[in-house]
């Protein structure tokens, strides 16, 4: 069981909140499936500006956001997101690793690029590395 699910359990803290955007119903059925497993209330969209409203209401924990979607794209919406919140975690996902891609994801601030097709074991391990940065910040900022 995943420290998540064992401290919902222990009723110390609820779930962490995660955010999906993509257009793709298969990828937000996987990326649903495996981080709601691992304890995290999740929560999707379909694109981007009800997503873009679903994290303004939501602030999650992790934005998992795809690139290339009908109406607004993702970079559009990673750079609305950091506007709004400059230290919020956003995760890129798409179907096309060029460079271009990845710079420009990169100088709006996304925090990783994952390249579809994307597996629950990738997922799990993006997931606990920034559990663990969250962790580490937080130890941080107390001992300061």
């Amino acid at each position: 069981m995943s420290p998540q699910i064992d401290n919902q359990i222990a009723g110390k803290k609820p779930a962490k909140k995660m955010l999906i955007i993509d257009d793709s119903e298969v990828n937000r059925y996987l990326l649903e499936t495996v981080l709601s497993q691992l304890g995290y209330q999740v929560s999707s969209a379909e694109d981007g500006k009800s997503g873009l409203d679903k994290f303004k209401q939501n602030r999650p924990f992790i934005t998992f956001l795809d690139i290339v979607m009908p109406g607004k794209s993702g970079m559009e919406i990673l750079r609305q997101i950091k506007q709004i919140s400059p230290s919020s975690i956003v995760v890129m996902v798409s179907s096309f690793s060029s460079k271009e891609n990845l710079y420009e994801a990169k100088n709006a601030g996304a925090n990783w690029f994952l390249v579809k097709p994307i597996t629950a074991s990738k997922i799990e391990e993006l997931v606990v590395y920034f559990e663990k940065k969250s962790i580490e910040k937080n130890l941080k900022i107390e001992s300061e």
